[in-house]
């Protein structure tokens, strides 16, 4: 009686099957996807990028690449603490208005049910100047704003922003802390 231990060592496994483990291992460490863009070592600025809100200017381009983007993170980052958004209810006659809060949720949902957003700044209306004072400027744009719902909806309106924007200091970035929207939606 012929009886096999337990504990026997395994069967070296067929040449052949020794091949394909070895072909394997070879087309495995060698995997290279050939369309994968190469790495880049220079670091991309995000100021240059979206603009630099140290800038009014940069700070509109900021501004306008949250939108392109739909990325209310990047749109709460302009505005201040004590972010204020008022508009014009005609259908009331009267002008309502929210806090920092509520607009970053409002602007969140907005972009959540948007396909695309295009928003563009047109008229460049300074009320005030940096000239004067280098942490407070009083802004008014007009802008184009276009968004298509992921139903095709499709919403297009002009108006002007009234904005003022506030820092401590020169090298600090601009963040809105008011918004006066008169805009025809």
């Amino acid at each position: 009686m012929n009886r096999l231990s337990p504990l026997r060592p395994a069967r070296p496994a067929p040449a052949r099957l020794r091949r394909w483990w070895a072909l394997g291992a070879v087309l495995v460490a060698g995997a290279c996807n050939p369309f994968a863009p190469g790495l880049d070592d220079e670091s991309i600025n995000p100021d240059q990028l979206l603009g630099n809100p140290v800038t009014v200017r940069g700070f509109f381009d900021r501004f306008r690449a949250a939108y392109q983007l739909r990325d209310s993170t990047l749109y709460g980052q302009l505005l201040n603490r004590q972010f204020t958004f008022t508009f014009r209810d005609f259908s009331a006659n009267a002008d309502r208005a929210w806090n920092r809060d509520v607009d970053v949720t409002a602007t969140y949902k907005l972009f959540r049910a948007a396909r695309s957003a295009n928003l563009q700044w047109t008229q460049y209306m300074p009320t005030t100047d940096t000239m004067y004072s280098d942490t407070l400027v009083y802004v008014e744009r007009a802008f184009s704003l276009s968004i298509e719902q992921r139903d095709n909806t499709r919403y297009d309106g002009t108006g002007t922003a009234r904005l003022v924007l506030v820092r401590k200091r020169p090298t600090d970035p601009w963040r809105m802390r008011s918004w006066y929207d008169r805009s025809e939606f």
